[in-house]
Order: C-alpha cells, then structure tokens, then sequence
C-alpha cells in the first residue's frame, strides 16, 4: 500500500516546466534578468508652448495706453478638449498628433502671447482678465473679446503641409459720449512647413498669433 505522505507522481514535462520556473524565480530573487514585468517603454511625448517677442523694457511701454480687459478668448470645441497638437485635412477631418502635445492650455498659451503682443505693440498699457478686472473697473478699460476659429496645422490638397490660424475678435472703448467699438477678422498669411517638425508647426503659430495682436493693437490705436 502506498504512503499517505508518498510525494505524487510527475511526468517528465510537468517537471521540466516546474524546474524551469523554479530557476527562473532564483534568478529574479539573485537580480538576474528573468523577469516576469516587462520593461516599461520610455515616454516619447514632446511638449510645446506658443512663445512671443521679448516683452519690452518698464520705460518702453506708453503709459498713454489704454487698460484692456481680455474678457473672454474662445476655442473651438475640437481644441479646447485635447492637448495634442492638431492638424486638418480633407476638409472635416481633423487628425490628433500622437507624441505632440502642448505644454499648457491652448487657451491659456493664446492669451498670454496675446497679452503680452498687444502691450509690446502699445495697444495697452496693461491686459487684465477675469476676475482681476473687476479690481481695475475706476480706470475704464477697454473690453475685448477674441474668438478663435482655427488655431491648427493643415494637410493642403496637394500634399503639402500649412498653418492655419484665425480669429474673429471685438472691443469696445468706454466713453462718456458713448462706448465706441469696433471689430473685424483675422486671418493669418499660410505659411508652409514640412509636417513633421512639431517645434516649427509652434513656432508658425505663435508668430500668427502675434500678428493678430497687432492687428489688435493698431485698430485700436487708431480711434481718437
């Protein structure tokens, strides 16, 4: 009769997966490379942010500009609701860059260059933003509202690659004859880049961005 205790019987294939496993849990245990958890893949993603020209010095600035009061600064949808850089093709189709990915809001980065174009340009004195412009309502700023329309790379028809960036935007100075105000669209020139440099694809932005800034900027300093 066989033993109660009587070790059970294992077919030679049972045994060399269990003496295979065994050894490789040996090896684990020693710091060997046997292991079980894959290696996790290094992050390939790249981060980009909309940048401007350098602000000018204190004494630059005129003080005879106004304060404006960036009220609202609207994407679209499709751009509010991601960080990955974009770009549009076939008309409807939009496409979202794998590994391409801004450093920050989008809305966030437009306002700041916009800010910062529109007091360089001496469209403002200083550009304030909800809720800090409640604290500045005794020194009447300006209103202005921005509405961007596209703010994106663009697959063209014939193959090549463009940027594509515009804006519709309206302000309003307040007067004691009146508020006067004032509005228009802004499109910027295409520009053409070679549809894998993501840095250049940034850096062709934030120059449209600017150039709406200044658009800004002097329909503004143009009113009495």
């Amino acid at each position: 009769m066989a033993s109660m205790n009587a070790i059970p019987f294992l077919s030679p294939p049972r045994r060399v997966r269990l003496g295979a496993a065994t050894a490789c849990l040996a090896v684990v245990a020693l710091g060997g490379g046997c292991s079980l958890i894959p290696t996790p893949l290094p992050d390939l993603t790249r981060y980009y942010v909309l940048s401007s020209s350098e602000a000018p010095a204190a004494t630059a600035r005129s003080t005879a500009a106004p304060v404006v009061n960036l009220a609202s600064l609207e994407v679209p949808g499709y751009l509010r609701t991601t960080r990955n850089l974009v770009i549009r093709s076939a008309g409807n189709e939009v496409t979202f860059v794998d590994g391409a990915r801004w450093g920050e809001a989008l809305d966030v980065g437009l306002a700041r260059v916009l800010r910062e174009t529109l007091v360089r340009e001496g469209g403002a004195s200083r550009v304030v933003q909800p809720p800090v412009a409640a604290a500045v309502t005794a020194l009447n700023p300006w209103e202005l509202r921005v509405q961007v329309l596209s703010c994106e790379g663009r697959r063209r028809p014939d193959g090549g690659w463009g940027v594509a960036f515009s804006a519709r935007y309206e302000w309003v100075r307040p007067g004691e004859a009146g508020p006067v105000s004032g509005s228009g669209v802004f499109t910027a020139e295409e520009r053409g880049w070679e549809g894998r440099d993501h840095g250049e694809l940034a850096r062709l932005l934030s120059e449209a961005v600017q150039g709406l800034g200044r658009e800004i900027a002097e329909r503004m300093g143009s009113v009495p």
